[in-house]
């Protein structure tokens, strides 16, 4: 059996996990990165692109916050407006389809 064999389960558990959501945990919003863990999260914190990231974040912290909640409010009213123009469901069930999209805007990240 050789070192990078398709089917076991390193591997397959290696493709699982680039392909689909990672824990909230590790994703840098700023970056719209998504980390498998906390060593690659905080490799990722050093990292130039991260730090110039956040120097734009700290100049003027209340627009990009703002954007992001514009961002977030915009595409959950047109899911809304999309899968459910005619029927009455719970916000939860809407944010759970919301957040089912890869690169949606995160929660935490928004006012």
């Amino acid at each position: 059996m050789g070192k990078h064999e398709f089917l076991t389960p390193k591997a397959i558990a290696n493709r699982i996990k680039a392909k689909g959501l990672q824990k909230l945990r590790w994703y840098c919003q700023m970056c719209q990165k998504q980390c498998r863990d906390e060593n690659g999260f905080k490799c990722h914190c050093m990292s130039e692109s991260h730090q110039r990231q956040m120097q734009v974040f700290g100049m003027a912290p209340e627009r990009v916050v703002e954007g992001f909640s514009e961002e977030f409010l915009e595409s959950f009213l047109a899911l809304i407006r999309r899968a459910h123009r005619h029927s009455r469901v719970a916000a939860t069930v809407v944010y759970n389809e919301y957040i089912a999209d890869r690169h949606h805007v995160h929660m935490n990240s928004t006012r």
